[in-house]
């Protein structure tokens, strides 16, 4: 009965505060508002009723001035509608802040505005748009030289590149956010820097840099803790951060040090009730690490336990984390077809997450051990992974528009400022001369010297592409004739000197002397007209460009009856410099002579070239999705068998994969 009557009271004076300040706003008390937002913090408040004052303030606040404490109050809001989760609420909200700062030009709070745009789109994870923001909102804050927020939006823009796979971009920006954040002293986002600069590092594979890191963020939350940050926060980001680490030992191989830090993460206090999620993950990860270090023992209940939890809380992507460590778990133990079930239910999860490595690895287990499907199986992580790499591409090439376009909107906007400034300047001049100068005689004159002007342009352009036909057609001579001396030297003076040599050694002893100045000679000819042969024809294929340019421009100017649409990926990471210039030619030529027999033959719709790195290994894989041919009975023309002669010359792998009907795959190992 009592405590009914508490609530009573409660909701009573609730009521008339909320009468008086709605009283108080009709006169403009800036005080009364500021207050009232400072108590809808309280957790004594319902939410509901949060949002009740929230809605009420923003009914009232466009009758006030537009100054910047107005702006502050519309940030308030904004912040306390996204800390309730009410998203659209917020955005609503930053959009009415930011259009009354563009009206005033206030730089400082259109930059704040913008990364609290950028924060909502990262929040439903429109990442493209996110970026969009935080980006505009860095250049502002680097305009009015805000060395913190600067910090802030590079770091979060870092955070956006790496949710989208651009993990170096994302080292990159994070290592420009820690530059700005040591100066501010900021210890939470200097946390937070180190952090994704280790998670970063990690997915590059520099695992011993990661770990550096990693310690750095640690020490950071020491800090943080002794600065009276949330004790239940620091708990869950330290074991968080051990759970990292684990991660990393297990990349290099070091599972006893995984362990010890998934362990010493599980004696977090209360980390199952507070933090179920980790704890799950932990559990999985410390089971994982167990198996691979032999160690059995309790190995199935750990994750299956991981698994239940991951389950009850209808977590997908630990659910799918869980699966495949079982699934590994009975590889382990020899029981394949219980390991198959789990793989397939992970692989099909992996499919409706759509995450990329783990439908690479549910793929990668199925072809290894499902001997029935394997070839399925392989299939499809080859075009899974072909597709993700030029999704990679297209990502990395988004981001790198919308940052251009960005600053190309903002050149063009002052570009359009100053044009606008010329064109009144303009305007005044041309209309006072227009009163001064009007005489139908000298616009006459004026209009017959333009028309002259005109014709002398075009008789200049015609001039000019006849010029340019004219070099055309001479460097197209030029290389007819050099190929002609090149063929000549090689074929026809190489042989004959090599003839001659040889009916010199079988000259009669007595006159050795004689025989060994001959030989010597034709050997020195010889090398001196084969360097000449082979500068002749490598200055014409690398006269300007270098090889990735060359195959580039080579697929790129690919036309046939068949339309068929061509497309190259080339690995960045391939070395070419260390690749001698003769085997470049052999590269090359291969590439050029496959494409000719795919528009003479294959009537194909679409053609891949891939050029990939593998360890110190180059791949070519030419696929196509033409009528393919039996490999048994096609014909060794010339243009195939020149193919095996330049693979065999590079120490080379040649395999062609072949049906009729089903296209055709040319893969070169070098």
């Amino acid at each position: 009965m009592k405590t009914k009557l508490r609530i009573i009271v409660l909701l009573t004076f609730l009521l008339l505060i909320t009468s008086c300040q709605r009283k108080k706003f009709k006169n403009g008390n800036k005080k009364d508002i500021s207050r009232l937002l400072e108590n809808n913090k309280s957790e004594s408040l319902d939410d509901k009723l949060k949002e009740k004052y929230l809605d009420s303030l923003c009914k009232e606040l466009p009758s006030f001035k537009n100054d910047s404490v107005k702006r502050n109050f519309y940030f308030k809001i904004a912040l306390q509608y996204y800390d309730l989760n009410l998203l659209d609420k917020s955005l609503n909200v930053t959009r009415t802040v930011y259009k009354l700062s563009v009206k005033e030009n206030d730089s400082s709070h259109i930059a704040k505005s913008l990364y609290y745009l950028g924060d909502y789109y990262d929040d439903v994870t429109q990442l493209d748009s996110a970026f969009y923001y935080y980006n505009k909102s860095q250049k502002l804050y680097k305009n009015i030289k805000d060395t913190l927020n600067l910090g802030r939006t590079t770091l979060y823009k870092a955070g956006i590149l790496f949710d989208a796979g651009n993990f170096t971009e994302s080292e990159i920006e994070t290592v420009n956010a820690l530059r700005l954040l040591n100066k501010t002293n900021n210890s939470r986002l200097i946390y937070e820097s180190y952090n994704l600069l280790a998670l970063s590092l990690k997915e590059l594979s520099n695992y011993i840099k990661s770990l550096e890191y990693f310690v750095l963020a640690l020490k950071q939350l020491h800090k943080l803790e002794s600065e009276g940050y949330s004790q239940e926060r620091v708990l869950k980001s330290r074991a968080s951060i051990n759970n990292n680490m684990g991660r990393v030992y297990e990349k290099m191989g070091n599972y006893p040090k995984a362990i010890d830090l998934y362990k010493k993460a599980l004696k977090t206090k209360d980390l199952k009730q507070n933090q179920p999620k980790l704890y799950a993950m932990l559990l999985n990860n410390l089971a994982y690490s167990q198996m691979k270090s032999g160690n059995n023992r309790g190995i199935k209940e750990m994750l299956f336990t991981s698994l239940r939890i991951q389950d009850s809380l209808d977590i997908t992507p630990g659910i799918l984390a869980s699966k495949i460590s079982i699934a590994e778990y009975y590889l382990y133990k020899k029981d394949t077809l219980t390991a198959l079930k789990y793989i397939k239910e992970g692989y099909a999860l992996s499919k409706d997450l759509k995450s990329n490595y783990d439908i690479l690895n549910s793929l990668k287990l199925l072809t290894e051990n499902d001997t029935k499907n394997k070839k399925i199986y392989a299939n499809l992580y080859f075009k899974v992974n072909d597709s993700l790499q030029e999704a990679e591409r297209m990502t990395r090439n988004k981001f790198a528009r919308i940052a251009f376009e960005t600053d190309l909107i903002e050149e063009k906007n002052e570009r359009l400022s100053k044009r606008n400034t010329y064109i009144i300047i303009a305007s005044i001049v041309i209309f006072i001369l227009l009163i001064a100068l009007f005489s139908i005689y000298r616009l006459r004159s004026k209009n017959k010297e333009l028309l002259f002007t005109q014709e002398q342009q075009k008789a200049n352009e015609k001039i000019y592409q006849l010029m340019l036909k004219q070099q055309a057609e001479t460097e197209e001579v030029r290389k007819e004739e050099r190929d002609r001396i090149a063929m000549e030297l090689h074929d026809g003076i190489v042989n004959s000197i090599f003839t001659t040599r040889f009916n010199l050694m079988q000259l009669k002893p007595d006159q050795e002397d004689q025989k060994a100045l001959l030989v010597k000679e034709l050997e020195n000819t010889e090398n001196e007209i084969r360097k000449v042969s082979h500068d002749l024809t490598q200055n014409l294929l690398f006269k300007d460009n270098n090889l990735p340019e060359i195959i580039t421009n080579l697929v790129e100017s690919q036309k046939n009856k068949f339309k068929t649409k061509f497309d190259i990926t080339i690995d960045k990471y391939i070395d070419w410099s260390a690749i001698p210039s003769a085997s470049q030619i052999h590269i090359y030529r291969i590439i050029q002579e496959t494409l000719q027999n795919i528009n003479k033959y294959s009537k194909a719709k679409k053609c891949f070239i891939i050029l990939l790195k593998n360890g110190n290994k180059i791949t070519i894989r030419i696929w196509d999705n033409g009528i393919g041919f039996n490999t048994e009975k096609i014909k060794q023309g010339i243009g195939l068998k020149n193919i095996k002669e330049r693979t065999k010359v590079l120490n080379g792998e040649l395999k062609i994969n072949s049906k009729n009907g089903e296209g055709t795959t040319i893969e070169i190992i070098i």
